[in-house]
């Protein structure tokens, strides 16, 4: 009884295929995630970890407080709790806008506890950590001390900040 050639190769194919199937082991791993608090100050956009965002405040009246630097605009009252306001514009070398009313992201991070005024909020999502690039190190300006990494989001690279780089930057 004669084999023929093509019967040969679809039966090797198919104990390839066996082979392979007893060999290979699915690992069911689950990718870890961070959350990004992605909002736009100016004409560009930035995103926080989401960890170090409890709130996002509407336009409040900022009390203002003689003799504090420009980046402190004032104090405000959150249900009690008075706390400083930074803007984050300072830092980042972007104008300040005269039109619409900022929002206030109040940021924790270890005893650090302020909010942050920010132009508007893009989005909240979860990405893989993977994801998250390294700063380019050609990255110029005012930004570049507070950035720890960038994401893709939307087709555009958003640079993500730091909380306590932030916070090291504040001295009264």
């Amino acid at each position: 009884m004669e084999i023929s050639t093509g019967q040969l190769k679809s039966e090797l194919i198919l104990e390839e295929l066996k082979r392979r199937k007893h060999t290979k082991e699915i690992v069911d791993v689950e990718e870890e995630r961070v959350k990004v608090v992605i909002f736009a100050c100016g004409e560009n956009r930035y995103a926080f970890y989401g960890t170090d965002i409890r709130e996002i405040l509407p336009s409040f009246e900022i009390s203002w407080v003689p003799c504090l630097p420009d980046y402190l605009p004032g104090l405000i009252n959150v249900r009690g709790d008075i706390e400083s306001v930074i803007d984050i514009r300072h830092f980042l070398g972007e104008e300040k806008c005269s039109h619409g009313k900022p929002l206030i992201a109040m940021a924790v991070r270890g005893a650090f506890q302020s909010g942050i005024l920010i132009d508007s909020i893009k989005d909240v999502v979860d990405i893989p950590l993977r994801t998250i690039q390294p700063p380019l190190t050609t990255l110029n300006g005012a930004a570049r001390d507070l950035v720890i990494g960038e994401i893709e989001y939307g087709g555009e690279i958003v640079s993500l900040l730091d909380i306590e780089k932030l916070a090291a930057k504040i001295s009264l």
